[in-house]
């Protein structure tokens, strides 16, 4: 690869001070927005003893119900706090069970690797730049109205945030375990629709021109050729869905769906400080399993040991079946995740709510009617819609689409500057004894570097474990309604998740500059600030973009809690049994998820190709 010209690279240092000149300008101008005045940062009246009350509870977890009269029937408090959690991620399991198999179907569907081949260069789809004449024009038309078709609804799935699918579920068909799984499932299976296509799209098909050429068909080509080289990826990312899945059944517990959530709210109630903690580390418990056994399912896929008995040239295809490498820890996972399946779906006794089914044939029926728009739904008029719309949108919807972007914005912007700080001191490759596997390397390892590293990745684990509602609602008795708590839970959350990408970032980097300047005697922290960032600069941003199209998703329900944005309006109007209202900025919220997410696809993309000479 070329070296940059030096005009393009002076170019492009400039860009980086503009970069970062406008977060600081666009966190700003949203503190102003948001009217978050700095000292709001000060504990509410009772918040700091309440604060110091609930940091001492932390280390002392309860072992037992902190009330001393309970019922006669009530169960052991450890059974209590099992069956919560077990109920959490079981919901989870069967929402993820669904969405995966929701997000394989329209991934595919949504994909351009599986169409055939339109001409005779062996290129398939948009890249045989025509038709072969037989007729394919029209083929190509259908399948690309298909994918938009499909990508459209899978886009409209994933807008809606996982509480706001829950609201519009018990609403219409009340409180079931049915409406909890299928708020969880929907978002969910269009995220990995998304992802699963991108994935497929992003693969490289020679193998499968190879295969097509000498005679294998389009579908099998499509299988082995793209598929196969896709897996370990499609896995992967399902692993890490799981561990949110996990974290949004939790949330749904304050909806009032008994998940680990509920009874956290319960016990804030009560003011049973110590049972929070009991349920928080049995949430932070059961999400950090499954990221560790996602990581190594991760590490088992992308590096699988060596065969066992080197092959030979006449072996028979049988034979070198026989000889191929195996994981048993692999089979082992694929043996209890279709177990835990099949226990999550089979130990639920009723799915649907115990309303008769013309009651809930009544409830949604009613639901359906409500949603209509009051002016069309008396008069059905639908010219009536749109100044009913603007109503809506000005003042209040505008108000709230303001503080909902700002937020989310303010909280990445906070979340990337403590990951920039973070990432050096977390990443292995620069606390171990030879930076960047430089033997003695110019600075000496000191115990609190090692140390220090190790707490920022137990803390940013921790950070990452709890769902940015329960931080949210934790900070609000802590400062009052503000909108520092909101910012804050989100900042909190996604700096444990970018902390750790960002040292992974790091640790996967190979910096000849790095290396030269540790081998000149240089420090660590000389490295990373002269070499390493400018190289991961744009890496950096990449995953800033990635996280802010998801702090916008989140901040969109954050208002639920009780501070002006998009969710309390939402929150409003469900309380005011005005559901055409809610509908209303349920959609309003997922047309600002869209355009982040757009706008972020688009960012991102122009990032990647600036990537590949930075």
């Amino acid at each position: 690869m070329m070296t940059p010209e030096p005009s393009r690279w002076m170019n492009w240092m400039g860009s980086r001070r503009w970069t970062l000149l406008a977060a600081v300008g666009l966190f700003a101008v949203g503190l102003v927005v948001l009217r978050a005045d700095p000292r709001d940062l000060q504990p509410s009246e009772g918040g700091l003893k309440l604060a110091g009350d609930f940091l001492k509870a932390a280390v002392q977890p309860a072992l037992d119900y902190e009330a001393g009269d309970l019922p006669v029937a009530a169960p052991p408090f450890w059974e209590k706090v099992g069956a919560a959690l077990w109920l959490t991620v079981r919901y989870a399991v069967v929402a993820m069970s669904l969405a995966v198999a929701g997000g394989i179907v329209f991934g595919i569907l949504g994909s351009r690797a599986w169409w055939p081949v339109l001409a005779p260069n062996g290129k398939a789809g948009p890249e045989a730049g025509g038709t072969n004449g037989n007729g394919d024009g029209g083929l190509l038309w259908a399948l690309k109205s298909l994918r938009l078709l499909v990508r459209g609804a899978a886009t409209l799935a994933r807008s809606v945030h996982e509480l706001l699918w829950a609201l519009l579920f018990l609403t219409a068909i009340g409180t079931s375990p049915l409406a909890a799984v299928l708020a969880i499932a929907l978002p969910y299976g269009g995220t990995l629709a998304k992802v699963f296509s991108e994935l497929l799209d992003e693969q490289d098909r020679s193998a499968a021109g190879v295969m097509r050429s000498g005679g294998s068909g389009s579908f099998t080509a499509f299988v082995v050729g793209i598929v196969a080289r896709a897996f370990p990826d499609l896995v992967t990312y399902a692993m890490y869905r799981l561990e949110c899945a996990v974290r949004s059944s939790a949330v749904l517990g304050f909806l009032g769906i008994p998940t680990i959530g509920y009874h956290i709210s319960t016990a804030y109630e009560d003011g049973h400080l110590h049972e929070i903690w009991t349920y928080l580390y049995a949430l932070m418990l059961a999400v950090i399993v499954i990221d560790q056994w996602g990581a190594l399912v991760r590490k088992r896929l992308s590096r699988p040991k060596a065969a066992r008995k080197a092959g030979q040239p006449g072996d028979a295809v049988e034979a070198l079946r026989r000889k191929r490498p195996r994981s048993g820890f692999l089979r082992a996972s694929l043996v209890v995740m279709v177990i835990a399946v099949a226990a999550a779906w089979w130990t639920e006794g009723q799915w649907r709510s115990d309303l008769p089914p013309e009651q809930r044939a009544r409830n949604l029926e009613r639901f359906l009617k409500e949603i209509v728009p009051h002016p069309v739904a008396e008069t059905g008029d639908w010219s009536k819609a749109w100044p009913w719309m603007a109503e809506r949108l000005w003042p209040k919807g505008t108000a709230g689409l303001h503080q909902t972007f700002h937020i989310g914005t303010a909280a990445i912007l906070l979340a990337g500057l403590a990951a920039l700080l973070a990432a050096p001191i977390a990443a292995r490759s620069l606390a171990r004894r030879d930076p960047l596997g430089i033997p003695g390397g110019g600075e000496a390892v000191h115990g609190w570097r090692a140390g220090a590293g190790s707490l920022l990745r137990i803390g940013a684990l921790a950070a990452r474990s709890i769902p940015e509602y329960i931080l949210a609602f934790l900070l609000l008795q802590v400062f009052g309604p503000t909108v520092w708590p909101l910012v804050l839970a989100l900042a909190i959350h996604n700096s444990g998740i970018l902390v750790r990408l960002g040292s992974e970032v790091i640790d996967n980097q190979r910096n000849g500059a790095a290396e030269s300047m540790i081998c000149g005697g240089a420090g660590r922290q000389a490295a990373y600030l002269g070499a390493l960032l400018p190289e991961c600069f744009n890496r950096f941003l990449l995953l800033l973009f990635y996280r802010w199209e998801t702090c916008i998703r989140e901040a969109t329900v954050l208002g639920m809690l009780g501070v002006l944005s998009l969710g309390s309006l939402i929150d409003e109007a469900n309380t005011r049994l005005f559901y055409d209202d809610m509908v209303f900025y349920v959609l309003l919220g997922a047309a600002l998820v869209f355009a982040g997410d757009v706008t972020s696809d688009l960012v991102r993309r122009r990032l990647r190709g600036s990537a590949e000479w930075t």
